[in-house]
């Protein structure tokens, strides 16, 4: 059980106008509403994060979306857990969580934006899943490609990813900053497992105004689809997959060019990604004791992707008993 430390949620330097829009601005012009209302940005102060937090001021910018920036005080550097000088803002450790987000604030306030700040003493995966219930989505930024399967697969952002009860952006920290996104990626099988990202991809591609690549793999193995039906994933399936996000895309006036090609499937997404600014993928959360995995195609997909990729879990994924049981090891 982690313990909350502080939560201030001041405002800083925001005038009317600035950063929380009008109505007709939070909502598309087809009537849809802003899937992101209320952002996470985790952040250690790394240099890591500036890319993640360029991109939450800006998606901000556009949706008037609030912007919360976290930071963990990390129990395990203490030698009790749980001990009481977490709560000392004395403690280097504390202080550096409090440098930490106010670099984020800082980073808000040149741009017109004011962002809430939240310091909470635990373990920082728990702390960041625990807290994913109450936004919309998390931002987070990572290591370089070189140093990007130690930081993420197997550490904080990989459960994150898993865990997460909402969707998880994850940005590489030597990803240049965009104000402007030209093309989104987004792979789809035509299930539930897709259905909740095509849904947010198209969401992106409406808030940034930019077009839309739906891909669609035929694997060179023959592969089931998940679901009730035992049938296999055909060259028909994958053209009734990209052409229902060109028909979902067509209702919210968003261009979208369907692709279908025959590969290994995390081979030809993770090359499609290198010319796209955004991937969003979904993810399949196993359920019961079993220990929750991406699947192989998302984790390699995370560990390989030449651009920023939004995580999101399918319709079909309940959501895993090991983070119902706390169990994020």
């Amino acid at each position: 059980m982690h313990h909350r430390i502080r939560c201030s949620g001041s405002k800083y330097g925001i005038k009317p106008g600035n950063h929380h829009q009008t109505v007709e601005q939070t909502t598309g012009g087809d009537g849809t509403m802003n899937l992101y209302r209320n952002i996470l940005i985790p952040t250690d102060g790394s240099s890591t994060i500036t890319a993640a937090i360029s991109f939450a001021l800006t998606l901000s910018k556009i949706t008037g979306a609030n912007v919360t920036a976290l930071g963990v005080n990390d129990e395990s550097n203490y030698a009790i857990p749980g001990d009481t000088t977490t709560l000392d803002p004395d403690t280097p450790q504390y202080q550096a969580c409090e440098k930490a987000v106010a670099g984020v604030v800082s980073m808000g306030e040149e741009v017109g934006i004011g962002i809430t700040s939240r310091i909470i003493a635990g373990i920082p995966a728990q702390v960041i899943i625990d807290a994913s219930g109450e936004y919309d989505l998390i931002v987070m930024g990572t290591a370089g490609r070189s140093g990007i399967n130690l930081l993420l697969l197997g550490s904080v952002a990989q459960k994150v990813i898993r865990f997460s009860t909402c969707p998880v952006l994850v940005i590489r920290g030597d990803s240049p900053a965009h104000e402007t996104y030209s093309r989104i990626l987004i792979p789809t099988e035509g299930t539930g497992i897709t259905e909740n990202a095509i849904s947010h991809g198209l969401e992106m591609a409406r808030i940034f105004k930019t077009d839309v690549t739906a891909l669609s793999v035929i694997s060179e193995k023959k592969r089931r689809i998940l679901g009730p039906a035992e049938k296999f994933f055909s060259r028909e399936n994958a053209e009734k997959a990209v052409t229902e996000v060109v028909r979902n895309g067509q209702k919210l006036g968003i261009s979208v060019t369907p692709v279908v090609l025959s590969g290994q499937v995390a081979q030809e997404v993770i090359t499609a990604s290198t010319n796209h600014d955004l991937l969003v993928m979904g993810t399949e959360g196993r359920t019961g004791l079993e220990y929750v995995r991406m699947g192989s195609v998302a984790e390699k997909t995370v560990r390989h992707a030449r651009c920023p990729i939004l995580v999101v879990r399918g319709v079909d994924t309940a959501l895993p008993e090991a983070r119902k049981n706390k169990k994020f090891e």
